[in-house]
């Protein structure tokens, strides 16, 4: 079956402008973004605060191509992908993929600009983002989902008792310095974590902003507490968000989604299924799926039931403790804690045990409410 690689063999030689953009063209450029961009292309920090509103002024016309840009063709030919810039990629199959684009006509000529990476372990944030201009006048903002860094994820986690994460934050900041400096019509997009912190930013823009956005996407992203979702703020963009899983979603699943999601094929299983490159594609559009699958309802069913079993505080020491036993092995990224696996598990069994009575309960009732809430969702699966 065809993935987003074969899309690039089929469509490549076609513009925006020619063939309009579409939803596989959202999910590669939310996959491009996790490639390394730093030195590369433009910054935004590069604009300082003070002149802001001149700069405002200067770039707010329908034609953004004066903007400090670099093509993504040139982009991809300056990391020397293959050789000194291996370092820049995620995954092999991101290195593929960015030689295929660059070379395209659909994509090569695409410019990106503003791009901000940030990472900081005491603040637990992990964000990156940059714009696309495409040539149909429009621009597409790309969120970085999680990376492979253990401080990546603890902030995804930290989504379950926190109103919002410094990422999020992060990703308002962004969309209201780039909509300033480019009045074009906007897409927002992300996969994962990306996903999310664009819905955040959609929803909490001026309404001015909102009136340019055309689609928010948020691919297999986690959703947001139930008490955001019920906000006018929320409901002012809903309509806009295109919510787009694979059949046995679940880091998508997480959380609260209000607005419907697009079920798509993947010819992966379980988890792998997150990988964007499992995504079934067929011309223009994913293949879509009718439902979730059994396995993914059941995951669902039993991680929101254990989420709201717990109050906001046990959230919270449970996630934290998680992590403070995972940093006895001081590895920084699941890579490398993979890379002594035997290891890295005696260094966490040595930590558990050594934890003091209040710690071992928080980690007992919190595993035990997860045994008691997949019963449950079993049970209910039954009926």
């Amino acid at each position: 079956m065809a993935n987003i690689e074969d899309y690039i063999l089929w469509r490549g030689d076609l513009t925006v402008a020619q063939a309009p953009f579409n939803n596989v063209d959202n999910l590669i450029l939310s996959n491009l973004v996790y490639l390394i961009f730093k030195d590369i292309v433009p910054e935004l920090t590069n604009i300082k605060p003070t002149i802001l509103n001149k700069v405002k002024d200067l770039f707010k016309k329908d034609n953004p191509s004066e903007n400090q840009y670099i093509t993504i063709h040139d982009a991809i030919a300056d990391m020397n992908i293959h050789t000194v810039g291996k370092h820049r990629v995620r995954v092999d199959k991101d290195a593929e993929m960015a030689v295929k684009l660059a070379n395209s006509k659909r994509f090569g000529n695409m410019k990106l600009m503003y791009y901000v990476d940030k990472y900081d372990e005491d603040i637990e944030t992990q964000f990156a983002a940059f714009t696309v201009i495409m040539e149909d006048n429009t621009a597409y903002i790309a969120y970085r989902g999680t990376d492979t860094s253990l401080v990546g994820w603890k902030e995804d986690f930290n989504m379950s008792f926190m109103d919002k994460v410094p990422a999020q934050e992060e990703a308002l900041k962004y969309l209201q310095t780039v909509s300033s400096l480019i009045n074009i019509p906007l897409r927002i997009g992300g996969h994962s974590k990306g996903g999310n912190l664009a819905v955040y930013s959609a929803l909490h823009i001026d309404k001015s902003v909102q009136d340019r956005i055309i689609k928010v996407y948020n691919n297999d992203g986690p959703g947001f507490k139930s008490s955001i979702l019920e906000t006018a703020d929320y409901k002012a963009v809903q309509d806009k968000i295109d919510t787009i899983v694979p059949q046995t979603s679940i880091i998508g699943m997480l959380l609260e989604h209000e607005e419907e999601y697009i079920v798509i094929k993947s010819n992966e299983t379980l988890i792998m299924q997150h990988d964007p490159y499992s995504w079934q594609v067929m011309g223009p559009d994913f293949i879509k799926k009718e439902g979730t699958t059994s396995s993914s309802q059941l995951i669902d069913t039993t991680l929101r039931q254990w989420i709201n079993d717990m109050s906001i505080e046990q959230r919270e020491q449970f996630i934290d403790l998680i992590w403070d036993v995972m940093g006895a092995t001081k590895a920084k990224s699941f890579p490398e804690m993979a890379e002594s696996l035997f290891a890295n598990a005696v260094k966490i069994g040595k930590k558990i045990n050594q934890l003091d009575d209040k710690s071992k309960d928080i980690l007992s009732t919190a595993l035990s409410m997860l045994v008691k809430s997949a019963k449950n969702a079993l049970m209910k699966g039954f009926k």
